[in-house]
């Protein structure tokens, strides 16, 4: 069988650990993206969302710490944070907790309960990701460099054509990490083929972030908070967060929803965070000043497709990351799922070398592992956003069984059953796949 060459489509989060995950299988790992990468660390022209919070989860830390072990000391040299017990927690109308999932009153005292939560800006993160990856053997990252095409051979990839070059680029299996620009949709309509059905919550939310420079950064010594939006009241579709982040800054977000969005001129944005339950970011804010003005991104719905419910499909095509599965960012979940999809194909790639399979044969039992490794963020995001006004779309019905024990769990949490509060910080934090709560009931 052959590994010789593989080419992934996108340099975003998705695609750079998609690279490593593919260098432990194929002589040569090609990455293609259309912007012009940068040098430094600065947010890229295709990434819309780089300017706001980005959170690496435990389960993404993990899988990225396991590919690139070098990764948290190149991120705490260029001012990357991880967060201790007690700076990482979120101000609700019910009072403070260190987890997002359950209440949780008081820090997390024993070490190895707290799992490793990292904040720092998109592009710096994204920007030691591929100093990582150029650094790796096998891979090769172009950048200015435009996919117009699937390469073909009936239904099967075998490679890319590429613009402005009037030239092809073989490969044995092609990985499309291009997001929610990604290629596999138009590909499977170029190719005649039935695209997949797909899951929606339509959330309806706008964030809009600014940089700013405290007067005194030792000010606020935690590493970030949450304010989570009122339960009721005139402004109850509001919320907001701060984070510290490199060169002592903080990158303030806030979050409306149904219209109801936070503005982009300063004192617009000031205003509405006057506006939230919790007057701790207000309070900051009064001895910072703004680094730059506020830049808002809009997020209308969570998309899932379906690709694991196709009886056809390209042979040596395989989407990841949102491609696949589009998440509310406000629980920052995107990046981990996508990280735990690569490891999942890492699995995958060993157990098919080790059967002498070809790699073009893999989109089935890929797809299939990549939508096990969304099943938990996509039930948690629904639950939250479910349980907010004017959220409407597909709740996850068929997650009932899951959907109940997970409530039955944070209950037992709630008495001090430890057990049960990791499982439910697991499946949460992504660490854990949904299944995993039914491997525990067996046990």
């Amino acid at each position: 069988m052959t590994y010789q060459h593989a080419v992934i489509v996108g340099a975003g989060m998705a695609g750079l650990a998609t690279a490593r995950v593919l260098a432990n299988h194929f002589r040569k790992v090609t990455v293609l993206d259309a912007d012009r990468l940068p040098s430094d660390v600065a947010v890229r022209k295709r990434v819309p969302q780089g300017d706001h919070v980005h959170t690496l989860l435990p389960g993404g830390l993990e899988v990225l710490t396991r590919l690139f072990p070098e990764l948290e000391k190149t991120l705490d040299a260029q001012g990357g944070l991880a967060a201790q017990p007690h700076q990482w927690y979120a101000l609700t109308t019910f009072g403070k907790t260190y987890r997002v999932a359950r209440f949780q009153p008081t820090p997390l005292s024993a070490a190895s309960q707290f799992p490793g939560i990292r904040m720092q800006t998109r592009p710096l993160l994204e920007h030691c990701l591929r100093q990582c990856v150029a650094a790796t053997a096998r891979i090769e990252l172009r950048d200015g460099t435009k996919v117009t095409a699937p390469l073909t051979e009936g239904d099967q990839i075998i490679g890319v054509r590429i613009d402005g070059e009037n030239a092809s680029i073989e490969a044995d299996l092609v990985v499309d990490a291009g997001g929610r620009a990604g290629l596999t949709l138009a590909w499977l309509d170029r190719l005649g083929l039935e695209r997949p059905g797909i899951s929606e919550i339509r959330c309806d939310i706008a964030y809009a972030s600014a940089l700013f420079e405290p007067s005194d950064p030792d000010i606020f010594e935690d590493l970030g908070f949450i304010i989570s939006s009122a339960r009721d009241g005139a402004y109850k579709k509001r919320g907001g967060s701060l984070i510290r982040v490199e060169d002592n800054q903080w990158l303030v977000t806030l979050i409306g929803r149904l219209g109801d969005y936070p503005p982009t001129d300063r004192q617009g944005f000031l205003d509405y965070v006057a506006t939230l339950h919790s007057n701790t970011l207000h309070n900051l804010l009064k001895t910072a000043s703004f680094v730059n003005a506020p830049k808002r991104y809009g997020f209308p719905k969570s998309i899932r497709h379906h690709f694991e419910r196709l009886q056809r499909f390209p042979a040596g095509l395989l989407p990841i990351g949102d491609t696949i599965c589009q998440l509310n960012p406000g629980y920052g979940q995107g990046m981990s799922v996508a990280f735990r999809q690569a490891m999942a194909l890492d699995d995958l790639l060993t157990r098919w070398r080790q059967a002498k399979r070809a790699p073009s044969s893999l989109w089935k039992a890929f797809c299939t592992e990549a939508f096990e490794q969304t099943r938990a963020a996509w039930l948690f995001a629904a639950l939250i956003d479910f349980a907010k006004e004017g959220t409407t779309g597909d709740f996850p019905h068929e997650e009932q069984a899951a959907i109940d024990r997970i409530k039955q769990l944070n209950k037992l949490a709630n008495k001090g059953d430890a057990d049960a509060a990791h499982m439910v910080d697991s499946l949460f934090d992504i660490r854990r796949p949904l299944s995993s709560l039914q491997t525990a009931d067996a046990d």
